[in-house]
C-alpha cells in the first residue's frame, strides 16, 4: 500500500515537472514584439516614403505606433528615420494617421491621450526634407 502511494506521488511529481517545462517553453512573456505595417505612402514623385507601423507589446512594453521616413526606392529601410513614436495602454491604429499636405509637408493627426516619445518637426536624413505638422484630435 505504501509502495503504491509513493509510486503515485513520484509519478505525479514527474508529470508536474514535465508539464511545467512545457508551459515555460511556450510562454512568450519576454519575446520580441511583433511589428505590423499599417500604412505606407510615397510622395507623388516617388522620392520619399512614410511608413506607419504598430509594434506589439508584451509583459514589459506597451503597444506603440511609429511613423518613420526613408527613401522610396528602398524596400528594406537602411536609413529609416523615426519621426513620431507614441504609445498608450489601449492604443488603436485609428488613433494616429498621416497624409501628404504638399510635396514637402505631411500632416500627422493623433489622439491627445497618447504618450509621445519622439516628435520631430522635420526629417534629417531624407532629401528633400519633409516638414511635419501635428494636429491633435
Amino acid at each position: 500500500m505504501i509502495k503504491k502511494i509513493l509510486i503515485g506521488i513520484l509519478l505525479l511529481g514527474i508529470i508536474t515537472i514535465i508539464g511545467f517545462f512545457i508551459f515555460m517553453a511556450n510562454f512568450e512573456i519576454f519575446d520580441a514584439p511583433v511589428e505590423t505595417e499599417l500604412k505606407t505612402e510615397c510622395d507623388y514623385e516617388g522620392l520619399r516614403k512614410i511608413i506607419m507601423s504598430e509594434s506589439g507589446g508584451n509583459a514589459v512594453t506597451r503597444t506603440s505606433i511609429h511613423i518613420s521616413v526613408t527613401d522610396c526606392k528602398y524596400d528594406k529601410e537602411p536609413n529609416e528615420e523615426f519621426i513620431f513614436v507614441v504609445d498608450a495602454p489601449n492604443i488603436k491604429p485609428k488613433d494616429v494617421s498621416f497624409s501628404w499636405k504638399t510635396f514637402d509637408t505631411v500632416t500627422i493627426r493623433y489622439d491627445k491621450k497618447l504618450r509621445i516619445f519622439k516628435q520631430e518637426s522635420e526629417s534629417k536624413t531624407v532629401n528633400p526634407k519633409i516638414i511635419f505638422e501635428y494636429i491633435t484630435k
